[in-house]
């Protein structure tokens, strides 16, 4: 069993960030704008890889707090029970609203008699934003063992040489070894999953797979504090050199193999990100030095947040639409009424309801005793 560690607020402070930074990602998908563009290309180059290697250490985390069973237990009432509650409850009314604003003009009766099948406008995918609880659930099956490689002997012993060195050595050591294991997984993707796969099926197993290595990271930081201490640090060389390597691959891609291209891509990419989530770690824990009632209050309607917001964007868009057909203050009030009407959503509809508790944040409530 791994000792006890304390509530590292800066770490759940975080993984809050980048749940709530989804309401600014998918707000953006109302219009085409190079600001939404942006929005976009921000959050591939940190969002999900960061809340994945936060995930994997707070996984690692509970494993080694129980045993095999209750841990399978306890991710799957986590991890399923709000999947299937947001896929069956949420989603269906959500893509009739996306279709509807964009342009589709199927009615709530036309659309589900059928409707759904036509091709119709928007980010129109049957999981939308909650595909990245089944890359969750699966990576939580993959802890035990990913727990038993970070503590082996030959992991042990590359982790105190690793973290032996010089920090910034280390570190750049160690975003080499991301942007490889990213590399190596894209390409047993793409090589071998992809192909067997019918199109709008491909993209779960590609996320999967291009995630996993930060959750895994996750997992080893946690088994090893030295490492874990080490991936704290706004390291600027190593953005500099990855960042340069990635902005300069487009320049020379036509000149290279295709083979080569992909490897020296996603190794800069993978480098990169691994380095940004890096520095976000340690702007966190300089900025939050202890837990507060707001971070609280955050951390408990954080889930519910992101289940229920892509079902309040569109809400929100499609009355705006009625009013205004510019973008930009319809993107306006999304964020400014979005935060706190999802917030309020949780605390007055979610948390008083063990019912809606258990459904949409895995949670089981105790009763009082009388």
């Amino acid at each position: 069993m791994t000792a006890k560690v304390d509530r590292l607020h800066h770490v759940d402070a975080l993984r809050c960030f980048c749940m709530l930074f989804g309401l600014l990602v998918h707000g953006a998908t109302i219009g085409p704008s190079p600001f939404f563009f942006a929005i976009s290309q921000v959050s591939d180059h940190f969002r999900m890889a960061t809340f994945f290697l936060v995930s994997g250490y707070f996984t690692a985390m509970v494993y080694g707090r129980s045993d095999f069973r209750s841990f399978l237990i306890n991710r799957g009432r986590l991890i399923l029970l709000p999947f299937l509650s947001g896929l069956i409850l949420l989603n269906p009314v959500t893509l009739w609203l996306i279709q509807l604003y964009h342009g589709g003009g199927e009615t709530f009766v036309s659309f589900f008699s059928g409707g759904w099948r036509l091709p119709l406008p928007g980010p129109m995918v049957w999981h939308l934003h909650l595909w990245f609880l089944i890359s969750l659930f699966i990576y939580a099956m993959l802890t035990p063992a990913l727990a038993a490689l970070a503590g082996s002997a030959p992991v042990s012993h590359a982790v105190r040489r690793l973290t032996g060195l010089p920090a910034l050595a280390g570190l750049m050591i160690l975003a080499l070894l991301a942007g490889i294991s990213v590399m190596l997984l894209r390409g047993l993707n793409d090589t071998l999953i992809t192909p067997l796969l019918f199109r709008p099926g491909a993209f779960l197993p590609m996320a999967t797979m291009n995630y996993l290595t930060y959750f895994a990271i996750g997992v080893l930081a946690f088994r090893h504090r030295d490492l874990f201490d080490l991936m704290h640090r706004l390291f600027w060389p190593g953005l500099l050199l990855f960042g340069g390597a990635y902005l300069l691959h487009p320049m020379l891609a036509d000149e290279l193999p295709r083979s080569l291209e992909r490897i020296t891509y996603w190794i800069a990419r993978a480098g990169l990100i691994f380095l940004i989530v890096c520095a976000l770690l340690a702007i966190a824990r300089s900025l939050v030095t202890r837990g507060s009632p707001m971070l609280t209050r955050i951390t408990n309607g954080v889930y519910s947040f992101y289940i229920f917001h892509f079902l309040v964007i569109y809400i929100i868009a499609n009355l705006m639409h009625e009013v205004t057909n510019n973008l930009y203050l319809t993107f306006a009030v999304i964020v400014l009424a979005g935060f706190p009407i999802l917030f309020q959503i949780h605390e007055k509809l979610i948390a008083p309801s063990p019912l809606l508790t258990l459904l949409f944040n895995g949670k089981t409530t105790k009763r009082a005793k009388p």
